[in-house]
């Protein structure tokens, strides 16, 4: 109702004929601003409060906005000051500025200005006349007519007239607002109507003008005689009554901007901004919503600052609904108007990083606005670098809108545009030139080309497309076009590299450098771009000289490592190089190879000297001069200056690497291989440690030549020490990043062959044909090779030093990707590496675990409970060695070297790796009770050592904190807790009491009793019930050994055991072997011998396993709101109910105070003993007995004379075994497995 009332009030308001409507609007927007409000408790109240503030607010904002750009001529009459002294145009329409005689103008006699009907808005006349005055000059008459009127009234009134004539109304002088008022009182005043509507509506005008007006109330005659001023003045109507109906609905318009009820908007803005700041999310996103209402109506409002701090602070919302909401309101006017846009760039650019992917997705999408609305939009080069800093998202979807928005700008031909060129005869479009250099700025300031060459790899094949565009075929047009485009941008950059040359000084490289750095991000990409059809030549020839520098600085060494990376590329894929190119350009090679500074250049030199000498079709004389040089000085070890040794190491091992396939001929005798390796053994074995590490590395360049050298002992055993967990860290460093450049390299050489069509291709079982990475020949030598170290590169991605681990993870991503072990071999390793506290190598793990999940789901799932007993191990070794010595610590430890309190930081780094594995199969009920079931299962028998427990209080809390999504999720894993308390408890519970009969009797022998009687011995009355399944599915338990009751069991016809006991015979035993052990206690606590805890560490260890999952059971009921006939009710083999929703508690889970020692005397054995009958008498009593404030009514007792322990007894029942049957009990079974007890109360008389 209330949304009705204020829709038809905004429906009247500022018609002349509803005066009221806005006063009554400002009654209710008080109340909405107050405790009826948005102060009100009621959050719905609230709500509501915001919407119809947020409707109105709009609607003030619409009308001001219409008036300010509505050019009438009485609202500009209001708006512009009153000066007697403005000059208007002779002869012409003082409105519209037009003299044309086409239309009739009107000249008034009082301000002699000349008007047209129609821009007056008024009736045309049949004629001017002399007498004839416009309608403001008209009202004023009248309302001069009026004062003098209600001042001769003064002066007949004697009582009156004093002390009133000075300050009469009469004195003042006419304001511009007054002479509009009465232009509408008379129009109203002309359409009266017979039941005097008019009249109650002029007399309303007249109140508010009198309420709001200065001096009013020394005026209210004046007011009256304005009521009645036809009557007062004569012809008063002539001309008012000609006013058109749009015409007295724009008076009215203008006349409402100066009422308080349009002066509140700001009010009402500013509290609808504090709302955004409310607790609520709901309250927040309604908010947004009623000033994107507002903005809707006048987008210049985001303009505002209080308004712009508002909208940015919600950018940041914890909601990611609000936060995109928030990015909407600002993206829908963002373009249009370019001004906003600079504001809010900045805060914008910031949720390009958002981890909601929607929020990431919308801020791309502004920004790209921003750009194509302005071609010189000045912060482009910033907008680019944010953008393209997203191009290795995790999400894909936003990988390909990074790479759509830089083929918009800069791949895409642009269409119906033409093409121009500069004036200093350059071949390059004007167009292409400028895409190019916004190319260079933005590479100018990121940290490398990385970002740039994903992008140019992706638009040169247009993969970002959608899939309905992918499923039709990408447009081959399409491509060629990128393809020219791209070609025609490396011209315009190896152009720009000549000119700035030219124009910079001897010293400065830095200009050429970025141009440079492009070309190369061009070329990793595909060589072929620099290679014009007309000249393949001209890029080496061109780029050559530039070999001759001699600046010896950083900036200078990325420059050539960046210009020989481009002739080293382009070489291979000429078909002929000039002789004179290729001389010079290896004479060039061999002085830097020999003379500079920086081995990154040095590496370049080597590797593009290598391909030269390839290309030219000689036998590599260069090649084998430098490798002789650098042998000779090695073998004859004629320096002492380690600096050049490790150079000489490196540039040999190289030269072996890079110019072996040049060692083929008969001119290359004097070159062994085999000689260079014994040589860097020998210096593997110096005491230097830089010397030590620089020659494992030329090992590893040499070996990747000749891979089979890896399959002999003595380098299998160099290469074992170097991954040793005892190595240096720098050792195993270098050691992977050799095998990594190894696998790096043998995939290229597949690449290529395949290219060639020359790829080797085995058949394996089944018929797959699998591609093998070949080295030197052999085509299994580089599975074999990974295999023979396999175990040694999965030792070090749990190594303590996180650079090592992300260097084995990138050895296990290529491994399989290459296919060259089998995946299910590294599952558990990856797993562990999901609680890696690097979000690197996480990411890494993560991506590769979906990879196989999607591929092999069934390797992935068969191994999830041995990665996450290696993810515990890795968890602790980390979190316990962080301030040992890494070199001295295995990293794969065996659990008896793990310390016993989990570790809170590690605790959470675990969850949040097992919930990621988690949600990858959460989708497959399958495939996540397997998960669940596969961890219960390692509680059922586990194995004692001193990390067991503290292992499985990682897995309890890991159960405990999965991120279940449905019902089905944690009632499944009740449903397999149950099954395992259904078979352990009650052995377990027998079996327990009589080792403690046991060490009793041992204890009462060794005593001297002081009636001379010795306690009889019960160690046969052992009570070891073992569950067994039958064909039918129905538990039966069997007593292994007869206990001093006897089981009358049966089975009714739903599948439940009844067990009925006969109790003629008891009285003929003992009393109660508990009662005895308190009595017979000894005095003083004796410690437990070896071979008494090696006898109880399986029962208190299967105790304390069975007692996590009852808290864990508990936990999930009290969490998720499961009692326990739903819990008894559930069978997994049921169909998920669709429109069944899990509601979650935020309670805590505490397991800290778990024992994770074995008991040393025989009162901790009984201690343990008690806790264990507790934790089962808990288990049976309901779920609600543990939630603090919620109560229900305690359950009927079950029928067939069994009773529940009664409130009286509740302090006793302790301290006497017959009140609790253990795995004897009376035990009902559902078809869920769960297992329910009973207490029979004590009938012994004390």
């Amino acid at each position: 109702m209330i949304e009705n009332l204020v829709t038809d009030l905004l429906t009247t308001l500022n018609l002349p004929e509803y005066p009221a409507a806005a006063p009554i609007l400002e009654v209710l927007c008080v109340l909405l601003l107050q405790n009826a409000g948005l102060k009100s408790k009621d959050t719905s109240v609230r709500a509501m409060a915001i919407d119809l503030l947020g409707t109105i607010a709009a609607r003030l904002k619409h009308d001001a906005l219409l008036n300010r750009k509505d050019k009438f001529w009485i609202s500009e009459e209001l708006l512009s000051v009153d000066d007697t002294d403005r000059s208007y145009p002779k002869g012409a329409c003082s409105i519209c500025f037009d003299g044309k005689e086409e239309k009739v103008l009107y000249r008034c006699q009082g301000c002699q200005r000349f008007f047209h009907s129609d821009c007056m808005g008024v009736r045309e006349q049949e004629g001017p006349n002399r007498s004839w005055y416009c309608q403001f000059c008209m009202c004023k008459k009248q309302l001069l007519v009026l004062q003098s009127y209600c001042e001769s009234q003064y002066k007949d009134d004697e009582k009156l007239k004093r002390g009133r004539s000075e300050s009469s109304k009469s004195s003042d002088p006419i304001t511009k607002v007054e002479i509009v008022q009465q232009m509408l009182l008379n129009h109203l005043q002309d359409a009266a109507s017979a039941d005097d509507a008019h009249l109650f509506v002029r007399w309303c005008y007249l109140c508010l003008w009198y309420k709001d007006g200065p001096k009013s109330q020394q005026n209210f005659n004046y007011y009256v005689s304005r009521l009645r001023s036809k009557a007062i003045v004569r012809d008063s109507g002539t001309v008012s009554s000609l006013f058109l109906r749009d015409s007295v609905k724009k008076i009215a318009l203008a006349l409402g901007q100066n009422n308080s009820f349009s002066r509140g908007f700001d009010k009402i803005l500013y509290l609808l901004l504090v709302s955004l700041r409310e607790n609520s999310p709901v309250i927040r996103a309604k908010a947004l919503r009623a000033v994107s209402i507002i903005v809707e109506v006048d987008p210049e409002v985001l303009g505002d600052k209080r308004v712009q701090v508002a909208v940015e602070g919600r950018f940041c919302d914890s909601a990611i609904s609000v936060r995109e909401a928030a990015l909407e309101l600002v993206g829908r006017h963002i373009a249009s108007h370019p001004d906003v846009s600079l504001k809010y760039f900045e805060k914008v650019a910031e949720r390009i990083k958002d981890t909601g992917v929607s929020v990431r997705k919308r801020a791309i999408k502004i920004i790209r606005d921003m750009c194509n609305a302005d071609p010189n939009f000045s912060g482009f080069t910033n907008a680019c670098i944010e953008i393209i800093s997203r191009v290795s998202d995790d999400e894909s979807s936003i990988q390909d809108l990074v790479c759509k928005t830089f083929y918009e700008f800069w791949f895409e031909e642009p269409s119906g545009m033409q093409t121009q060129y500069p004036g200093d005869g350059s071949s390059i479009p004007l167009e292409v030139a400028k895409k190019t250099e916004q190319i260079v700025e933005t590479l100018r300031q990121l940290p490398n080309h990385q970002f740039l060459v994903t992008v140019i790899k992706r638009n040169l094949v247009l993969d970002f497309f959608p899939q309905s565009a992918k499923a039709a075929g990408i447009n081959p047009v399409s491509l060629a076009a990128v393809r020219r485009r791209c070609e025609v941008m490396c011209k315009c950059l190896l152009e720009r590299i000549l000119q700035t040359e030219e124009t910079s000084n001897v010293e400065a490289e830095v200009p050429t450098l970025p141009y440079v750095l492009a070309l190369h991000a061009f070329c990793v990409v595909d060589p072929s771009l620099c290679m014009p059809a007309s000249d393949p030549s001209q890029f080496v020839i061109t780029l050559q000289p530039y070999l001759k520098s001699q600046v010896d600085n950083r900036v200078g060494a990325q420059l050539l490592e960046s210009i020989i990376f481009v002739i080293d590329a382009v070489v291979p894929l000429m078909r002929k190089l000039p002789p004179s190119v290729g001389d010079e350009l290896k004479q060039d090679l061999k002085h830097m190879i020999v003379r500079h500074s920086f081995l990154t250049v040095v590496h370049a030199c080597i590797k593009c000297l290598c391909s030269v000498s390839r290309k030219a079709g000689n036998t590599g004389d260069v090649v084998e001069y430098l490798i002789q040089l650098f042998f000779k000085l090695l073998d004859s070890r004629a320096t002492d200056n380690k600096q050049q040794v490790g150079r000489s190491l490196f540039c040999l091992g190289l030269l072996i690497r890079y110019g072996n396939s040049l060692f083929g001929g008969s001119s290359s005798k004097n070159i062994d291989v085999a000689s260079s390796i014994s040589l860097f053994k020998k210096y593997l074995e110096m005491d230097d440690f830089s010397i030590k590490v620089r020659s494992l590395q030329a090992l590893g360049f040499a070996l990747i030549a000749r891979p089979e050298y890896m399959l002999e002992k003595d380098i299998g055993k160099i290469l074992e020490a170097a991954l040793a967990a005892s190595s240096n860290v720098r050792l195993k460093m270098q050691m992977l990043q050799n095998l990594l450049e190894y696998l790096l390299d043998a995939e290229s050489q597949m690449e290529t062959d395949k290219a060639s069509d020359d790829q080797v291709q085995y058949t394996v079982e089944g018929g797959h044909s699998v591609p093998v990475a070949a080295g030197a020949g052999d085509t299994n030598i580089c599975g074999g090779i990974v295999q023979l170290y396999w175990d040694n590169i999965l030792g070090r991605c749990l190594d303590f030093n996180e650079e090592v681990r992300q260097s084995a993870l990138k050895i296990v991503e290529v491994v399989l990707r290459q296919g060259l072990v089998h995946p299910i071999t590294c599952v558990p390793c990856l797993i562990a590496l999901e609680t890696d506290p690097l979000d690197v190598n996480q990411k890494l793990a993560h991506h590769l675990l979906m990879n196989m999940n999607e591929k092999y789901p069934a390797f992935f799932e068969s191994r999830l409970g041995d990665g996450l007993q290696l993810s515990f191990i890795f968890m602790r070794s980390i979190s316990g060695n962080a301030h040992e010595n890494p070199n001295e610590k295995s990293q794969s430890k065996l659990p008896g070297n793990l310390k016993g309190k989990s570790d809170a930081g590690s605790l959470t780094q675990a969850r949040l790796g097992v919930s990621r594995i988690y949600k990858l199969i959460r989708g497959n009920r399958v495939a996540r009770n397997k998960f669940m079931s596969s961890i219960v299962r390692k509680f059922d028998t586990p194995i004692w050592n001193d990390s067991v427990i503290p292992f499985l209080m990682y897995c309890t809390e890991t159960l405990a904190l999965l991120p279940f999504s449905s019902p089905d999720e944690p009632l499944y894993l009740i449903y397999t807790i149950n099954r395992v308390i259904q078979v352990r408890a009650g052995a377990l519970e027998a079996n327990l009491k009589t080792l403690s009969s046991n060490l009793l009797q041992t204890d009462a022998q060794m005593m001297t009793s002081n009636n001379g009687i010795v306690q009889p011995d019960y160690s046969q009355a052992v009570y070891n019930h073992m569950a067994t399944l039958d064909l039918n599915g129905t538990f039966q338990e069997p007593p292994v050994v007869q206990p001093p009751f006897f089981h009358m069991t049966s089975i009714d016809l739903n599948g439940t055991i009844q067990q009925n006991f006969s109790y003629q015979s008891i009285s003929h035993y003992p009393p109660a072997i508990e009662t005895t052990m308190h009595k017979m206690a000894p005095s003083e606590p004796r410690a437990l011998s070896k071979d008494e805890i090696q006898k109880i560490q399986a029962d208190v260890l299967a105790a304390t396993a069975l007692q996590l999952l009852m808290k864990l059971k508990r936990h999930l009921k009290i969490v998720y709101s499961l009692n326990d006939q739903r819990c008894q009710a559930f069978s997994p083999t049921e169909p998920i109910k669709p429109g069944d929703v899990l509601t979650r508690q935020n309670v805590p889970f505490d397991i800290s105070e778990t024992q994770t020692t074995l008991p040393s005397t025989y009162q901790e054995l009984v201690q343990r003993y008690q806790e264990y009958k507790n934790a089962l008498r808990e288990d049976a009593i309901d779920y609600s007995t543990f939630t603090a404030n919620i109560k229900r009514k305690r359950p009927t007792p079950r029928k067939g004379g069994k009773a529940v322990r009664t409130n009286g007894g509740g302090d006793e029942d302790d301290d006497y075994d017959e009140e609790w049957t253990g795995g004897s009990g009376v035990r009902r079974m559902s078809n869920s497995g769960r297992k329910s007890y009973n207490i029979r109360s004590s009938s012994r008389q004390r």
